[in-house]
């Protein structure tokens, strides 16, 4: 795959150079912001952490070495209608 990675649907939204947000469930909140850090240097990779309001409470939540990785390292929450055994468990149910 290209640096410039190919998402089916919306992917990360870029806000700048080096830094982008990732939105789920809620499209008027981001969820995560990525940035690329050491752009072209032997350390490169994307630095993820929590969307707040507040910068103070943002969290790390990983670093990747390619923005696909980071934009899917951010799970979207499971569904309302979500049971284990019908979604989250085994076939059989067990």
């Amino acid at each position: 795959m290209s640096r410039e990675a190919q998402w089916i649907g919306d992917g990360p939204v870029r806000i700048g150079r080096d830094e982008w947000v990732l939105v789920r469930e809620n499209p008027r909140v981001p969820a995560a912001i990525v940035r690329l850090i050491d752009r072209g240097g032997p350390r490169e990779h994307y630095r993820v952490v929590s969307f707040d309001v507040d910068p103070s409470r943002r969290r790390l939540l990983g670093r990747y070495t390619s923005l696909e990785a980071a934009d899917r390292s951010v799970r979207y929450p499971p569904p309302a209608a979500y049971r284990r055994g019908v979604y989250g468990g085994p076939p059989n149910g067990r």
